[in-house]
């Protein structure tokens, strides 16, 4: 039977409408993709992880940061990239990159990378992103901070550096004075003055990350003015930094990952007997969590913080420290987890007894 042209084109119509509102509605349905939130077309298993310049055998951050995705490789069945930028001037063409190669997730290391990471997930809306170790005051939909409450666990650094020296002076030797540095250095100095009113606290930055034998120098400085005590925080940097002072008799702790296995290879490297602890970052738990997220599609933008609370930050065991470190001080330094933990200690906070108060003439 015949029917009219016009009859027929609005039967088509609708039948278009209808597959088209089918599509909508099965996207919609599929993991990972919510209401005002476009479908990626990468690879929905196509992880890329962009670390910082110096690769993934730093011994430190970028290596804790492979260490979560090749779990989550393991775990997940994930398909995961590393880029190495050359140096800083690389870091928006190694995220550019992590786009056009269809990732459907690309993960950046490290304070340097904010404004390139913010910029990327601006430009890219259809790929997710995630930064480890910085945050945002706004976040576009498609972009993940990950933070670590570096304060809390360098406060019982400080803590433990505290009771332990006998020179009542300790030293902290960061890389550069930026905020996650910052948050570990004067949390150190503050925890420790709290433990011991008679402590000086040694602070110094080498405005450098990747340079051990600067680290080394500045130690040995550090020894030289007293410090039996140091907390090397700036990668390797830092790690030569400790590796120096334990070599040389001081006590030292770690920082981000556990120095025992980074630095004194599991305790077969000269010096390893000096290691008191290690302020850890669980970037791995970070880079493994955010993945998680991604394949089960909870994934979220925001701020991730990783605190005491939920393990995201701890001091490691102390190795063979452990016996030279009094009862006394291992209660001290769990006393103030739980004050951390309850609030009734703030990191931030630095004696009183370490201001000057001058008279006031009132006229």
């Amino acid at each position: 039977m015949y029917c009219c042209p016009s009859h027929s084109i609005s039967f088509n119509r609708l039948l278009t409408l209808g597959a088209a509102l089918l599509l909508a509605l099965s996207l919609f349905s599929l993991p990972g993709i919510q209401a005002g939130q476009a479908a990626s077309p990468h690879g929905a298993t196509d992880i890329g992880l962009i670390v910082d310049v110096g690769g993934i055998d730093d011994n430190s951050f970028n290596e804790m940061a492979y260490q979560g995705l090749l779990q989550a490789e393991t775990d997940l069945g994930v398909n995961g990239t590393v880029y190495v930028p050359a140096s800083s001037d690389d870091y928006a063409a190694k995220i550019t990159q992590c786009v056009t190669e269809a990732n459907a997730l690309c993960i950046t290391v490290g304070f340097g990378m904010t404004d390139a990471t913010l910029a990327a997930a601006n430009t890219n809306p259809g790929v997710n992103f995630a930064i480890i170790d910085n945050t945002y005051e706004t976040y576009p939909a498609n972009l993940r901070g990950t933070t670590f409450a570096s304060e809390e666990v360098g406060y019982l650094a400080g803590t433990l550096a505290g009771l332990m020296t006998t020179s009542s002076t300790i030293g902290a030797i960061g890389g550069m004075p930026i905020p996650p540095v910052d948050a570990f250095m004067l949390a150190y100095r503050n925890g420790a003055q709290w433990a011991n009113p008679r402590v000086a606290v040694l602070l110094d930055y080498a405005n450098d990350f990747s340079d051990p034998a600067l680290g080394a120098q500045l130690a040995q400085d550090q020894m030289a003015a007293g410090a039996d005590v140091i907390f090397g925080v700036g990668g390797p940097m830092g790690n030569g930094a400790i590796l120096e002072a334990a070599q040389s008799g001081a006590w030292v702790i770690g920082v981000d990952a556990d120095a025992w296995d980074m630095v004194f290879g599991g305790g077969t490297v000269t010096g390893s007997d000096y290691l008191l602890t290690s302020a850890l970052k669980r970037v791995d738990t970070a880079v493994y969590d955010t993945i998680a997220d991604q394949i089960g599609g909870t994934f979220t933008s925001g701020t991730a913080l990783y605190n005491l609370a939920n393990d995201g930050v701890g001091l490691a065991p102390y190795h063979t420290a452990e016996t030279a470190i009094p009862q006394e001080v291992k209660d001290a330094v769990n006393a103030a987890a739980e004050g951390l933990l309850n609030g009734t200690i703030d990191p931030w906070l630095q004696p009183d007894w370490q201001y000057i108060f001058l008279p006031v003439t009132l006229k």
